[in-house]
């Protein structure tokens, strides 16, 4: 998506036109609510009022595949995560992480090893130009990661 489609829904959010919003972006709303279609989505709007945009944003990325979303209780990980920063990074700099993508376990009330691997990962991509970024959510779930592959610009 480009910035000026990106601008129009930044400015539907602005102006609170939610259902116009739902009409351009059903895929990511139906998918950050857990919801399948819009008169669900218009039940939500009668007991909520609005959505959140920072948080639609982390769900754009996820749909758009630009970051993975993990569930919270997702328990073993390690393959998905894996394939997804296979996907994103070049061979070599992946090389330099793949010995930290192992037993991936996500557990938000229990083990949970996701952001100690991440950590590790970051400490062996610290001379590179990528960085690992793990963000978490509880706003519309019990919890999500969104792991995202960013550029440092070195």
């Amino acid at each position: 998506m480009n910035s000026s489609e990106k601008q129009y829904i930044h400015t539907l959010f602005e102006t609170g036109n939610f259902l116009e919003l739902y009409q351009v972006q059903a895929e990511t709303i139906n998918e950050m609510l857990s919801i399948d279609n819009r008169q669900e989505f218009e039940d939500f709007l009668e007991s909520e009022d609005f959505i959140e945009e920072d948080v639609f944003w982390l769900h754009y990325a996820a749909v758009q595949g630009e970051s993975l979303l993990i569930g919270g209780y997702e328990e073993d990980v390690t393959r998905k995560i894996a394939d997804f920063l296979h996907q994103q990074l070049p061979e070599d700099i992946f090389c330099k992480i793949q010995e930290g993508l192992q037993e991936i376990y996500v557990d938000i009330d229990g083990e949970d090893t996701l952001e100690e691997k991440m950590d590790f990962c970051n400490q062996r991509l610290s001379d590179t130009d990528f960085l690992l970024q793990l963000d978490f959510d509880d706003t519309y779930y019990a919890g999500v990661y969104f792991l995202s592959v960013k550029s440092t610009g070195l």
